[in-house]
This record gives structure tokens, C-alpha cells and sequence, in this order.
């Protein structure tokens, strides 16, 4: 019996010690709230919720545009309520950066409205908070924390948020048109590009330095000098001897012609006689044609017997094949100059896509590293033959570079627009992460709580997705630093309701 008495006693004390535990910890866990503006996003924190009581509240001001903490005060905080006093408190300045904390004690229980005002020489706001709930000594506040539900939200604090490039953003609406993204890739274009060989055989001469990579040339500028052979067999000694050679029968044949056709005017000779002279005439004219050209090219380029060898196009050398004080043969390639001014981008279409391109709008390409999304001028060709490998089709497209902003190997995602534009909630496509097909994007519960969510994307283009499901007009997203918080979610999880000490 003794044993049973005993056993009731240190029930009732453990039940009753449980409980006074219990409403002390519900007591002090921290209410929060978030309330943003067009200017600013306020994350409070507050405990401490009995009148006559000290309470404590915890204010994150973060600047909305640049997602950086308000790092300069003065706060005034304005608590009213029906049937009370209005409570003022003056805050001078955060401690640390963007977080601002204020002690209050409230006379009267009840339903209070916080009226928060910041002003400095670099940012003004006021923020409402309604609904803040100071209860009686005794009285168990109704304002509770919500209930930790089967969602887990991520923990990710304002501190952070504040060191890192950070965004959020609510969906916003845009013309939005039907378009399929094609891999690209720059590439010069047809006569933009020239492979400078030697045009005699001889050694490159060490008086003369040749071009480094990356340089550029002018039109008609020497970018290398030939030292011919010593000997007839090589340079322009070999040249010259078959340049006379040349012109030798040439002349020859030129005078048997003459000579045949008087014959045959006389009628002394047959006609074949004539057509046989013709025959030869035309034969040594031609084999003397480009002897000529070369000679009169190596009288304009030369200097003390040395070959001058001149860029035929403006541009910036990207290959160099050879070295000074090398032998080179004659045709021997030296170098390879591209001019950037204008680039083709060599988009490969889907052979089902080919179609569209018939109707297309307009076309964006955008180039990893580079920020911002580009137009090219015009459409240059679309090829008539399918890649059996790819099933694709080389689609290209011209692009200005006066800045050299694009290189030639570049790739580029090109998105091709078409069909009817219609008036869509969006988000910028950096918000997107994919997982197996689907796309998932960072929702902003609360300051410092973010939820995984999956979501429908439709059409893309510009640097902008289409949301046909899974987020409202009204909810946050983050659409820079994403992917910090996924780190977040693979580290650290935080049922609702939880969270961190400052």
C-alpha cells in the first residue's frame, strides 16, 4: 500500500513538473513573423509574450534591392492596441548589420499592431505587423507557433543569406512565345578566314619576326619574309628559269602561228596546219600565265632578293605552323588569320524543330561567362541534309563581334522563338534545378525557412521560363543563390517552427 501511495506521489509531481516545463518552453520559443514591402523584407523574432513582462524582440532588415542587411538605424517602433497606450522605442542601429533589437514591456494584454520605421541617409521604409498577440500572467497565449506538419522546410539564416549573392523574387508576367533551344557553336566565316602559305620554296628569314598567336594584321601587311635557295633548284631562281623557259616557247609558238596562218590565207598549207599552231599557241600561253603572275607578285615583294609574304586579309592570327629560320617548301602553309568582326553561329536544329524555322521571331543565344542574352543579324543558311548521327540540322546564323566579345569555338545555347506570344507567370531560368526530368525550384516560407518545391515549366526563351504549375503569384522564390540553399537542404533540415539563436 505504502508502495502504491508513493508510486501516485511521483506521478503527480513528475506530471506536474512536466508541465510547468512545458508551458516554459512554450513561453520562450520564439514567435516569427515576416513581412515584406516593395523596398524592404522584415524577418521578427519575438518572446516573451506576458504583460508586465520583458519582452524581447529581434528585427532582420534585408534592402530588397540588393538583398543586403540595412546596415544603418535609427528604428522607431510604434506598438499599439485597442484600450492602450501606444508603446514607442527608438533603436539607434542594428548590431550586427541588418539585425536590430528592442526590449518592451506591455502594461496591458491583448492584440497589438507594430508600426516599424527606418530612416537613414541610404534607405527609408515602414512596415505594418499586425497580430501580435500579449497575453495575461497565467493566460496561455493563442498566438502559437505553427504546428510542425510532414513537410520539412530548410533552414537557411539571414546571416547567410547577406553573405552571398542572394535573390528572391515573386513570378512575374511576360510575353512569352512557343521556342525550342538548339546547341551552338561560333565558327568564322566563309571568307573570313585565310591559310597563308609560302609561295616559294626558300627559309624564312630571321630578320623578320613572324606574328605571335593572337596578333593582329592589317590587309597587305607582311607578316613574313623568304630567304630563296641558293641554288637554281629552289626560290626565285627556279622561277625565273622557268619563267623564261616559258616565255621562250610562248614566243615560238606565237610565230609558227603567225607563220601558219599567212601559209594558209595563200593557200599553201592545209587548214590543220593552222589548228595545229592554234593548238600550241594556246598551250604555251597557258602554261605561261601563272609564271607571269608569280613573277610580277615577287618583284612587288621583294626586298634584296628576299620574298615578301602579305596577309590578304585584316585580322588576327590563330594558328602558327611554322618558326623562323625553318626551310619551308613552296605552297608550305605558314599561318592561319581569322577575321572576328563577324561570326557565323552554327546552331544544330532538331530535325523535328526544322520546321518552325519557317515562322521564327526571333532568335536569342545566350554563352556561358558572358552575361546577358544576344541577337544575331539575319539567318545565313539552313543546310538541306540531316546529320544522320545527331539528327540534326546545321542551322547558321550571323553575328556581330565588333569587340571580340566572341571567340571562334565558342558555344552558345540558341533559343529559337516562334508561334503567337501570350502574357505567362515566369521566372528566370537560373531559379530552375533539374532532378531526373523534373524541375524543382527554392520557395521562401519565411526570413530564414525554405521550402523544395517541383514545379511545371513550359515554354523557354530569353532567359525566362515559363511556370504553368506549382507556385503562386504571391510566393518568394529564390532566383540567385540557389544553390546555396540546396547545399542547405543536404546539411541542415529544420522542422517548422525551429530555428537559430543570434
Amino acid at each position: 500500500m505504502k508502495r502504491l501511495i508513493l508510486a501516485l506521489l511521483l506521478l503527480v509531481l513528475f506530471y506536474g513538473c512536466a508541465k510547468e516545463r512545458g508551458e516554459a518552453d512554450h513561453q520562450d520559443r520564439p514567435i516569427r513573423r515576416t513581412v515584406w514591402t516593395e523596398k524592404s523584407e522584415l524577418f521578427l523574432e519575438y518572446t516573451g509574450r506576458k504583460a508586465g513582462q520583458e519582452c524581447t524582440f529581434l528585427l532582420h532588415f534585408t534592402d530588397l534591392g540588393t538583398f543586403k542587411p540595412v546596415a544603418e538605424g535609427p528604428l522607431v517602433l510604434t506598438f499599439t492596441s485597442t484600450g492602450s497606450e501606444p508603446l514607442t522605442i527608438t533603436v539607434k542601429g542594428p548590431a550586427p548589420p541588418g539585425i536590430f533589437k528592442a526590449q518592451a514591456t506591455f502594461k496591458n494584454a491583448g492584440k497589438y499592431t507594430l508600426k516599424a520605421v527606418i530612416a537613414n541617409k541610404t534607405f527609408s521604409d515602414e512596415i505594418l505587423v499586425d497580430n501580435l498577440e500579449i497575453t495575461a500572467v497565467g493566460d496561455n497565449p493563442h498566438e502559437v507557433p505553427p504546428p510542425a506538419g510532414d513537410r520539412t522546410l530548410i533552414a537557411f539564416s539571414k546571416e547567410q543569406q547577406w553573405r552571398i549573392e542572394f535573390k528572391t523574387e515573386k513570378p512575374t508576367r511576360r510575353e512569352v512565345s512557343s521556342s525550342f533551344l538548339s546547341p551552338g557553336e561560333f565558327i568564322p566565316v566563309s571568307n573570313s578566314e585565310v591559310t597563308i602559305s609560302a609561295p616559294l620554296a626558300g627559309i624564312l628569314s630571321v630578320s623578320k619576326r613572324l606574328p605571335y598567336l593572337g596578333q593582329k594584321v592589317e590587309r597587305d601587311q607582311t607578316v613574313a619574309q623568304i630567304e630563296p635557295a641558293a641554288f637554281q633548284q629552289g626560290g626565285v631562281g627556279q622561277l625565273s628559269a622557268a619563267y623564261s623557259e616559258a616565255k621562250n616557247r610562248a614566243i615560238l609558238a606565237q610565230k609558227e602561228y603567225d607563220r601558219a596562218k599567212r601559209l594558209y590565207e595563200a593557200k599553201a598549207v592545209p587548214k590543220r596546219r593552222l589548228e595545229e599552231a592554234e593548238i600550241a599557241l594556246d598551250t604555251a600561253q597557258a602554261a605561261l600565265s601563272p609564271l607571269e603572275r608569280a613573277m610580277e607578285s615577287t618583284k612587288k615583294g621583294t626586298v634584296e632578293h628576299k620574298i615578301m609574304v602579305p596577309s590578304p586579309l585584316q585580322g588576327t592570327v590563330v594558328e602558327l605552323l611554322v618558326s623562323n629560320g625553318k626551310a619551308v617548301e613552296a605552297g608550305q602553309p605558314l599561318m592561319r588569320v581569322i577575321n572576328t568582326s563577324t561570326l557565323w553561329l552554327r546552331a544544330n536544329v532538331q530535325a523535328t524543330e526544322i520546321a518552325k524555322l519557317k515562322q521564327f521571331d526571333e532568335v536569342f543565344f545566350a554563352v556561358s561567362g558572358v552575361d546577358g542574352t544576344f541577337r544575331p543579324t539575319r539567318l545565313v543558311a539552313v543546310n538541306e541534309m540531316v546529320d544522320p548521327k545527331s539528327r540534326t540540322v546545321p542551322v547558321v546564323f550571323e553575328v556581330p563581334n565588333p569587340k571580340g566579345l566572341f571567340k571562334v569555338g565558342m558555344f552558345a545555347d540558341v533559343s529559337i522563338v516562334s508561334g503567337k506570344a501570350h502574357n505567362l507567370p515566369t521566372l528566370p531560368e537560373q531559379a530552375l534545378f533539374e532532378d531526373e526530368g523534373r524541375f524543382f525550384v527554392y520557395v521562401q516560407k519565411e526570413g530564414e525557412a525554405f521550402e523544395r518545391r517541383e514545379v511545371a515549366v513550359g515554354t523557354r526563351g530569353g532567359g525566362y521560363a515559363h511556370i504553368s504549375g506549382g507556385i503562386r503569384d504571391d510566393e518568394r522564390v529564390v532566383t540567385r543563390g540557389g544553390y546555396y540553399v540546396k547545399l542547405a537542404s543536404l546539411s541542415s533540415r529544420t522542422q517548422q517552427g525551429h530555428g537559430h539563436e543570434h
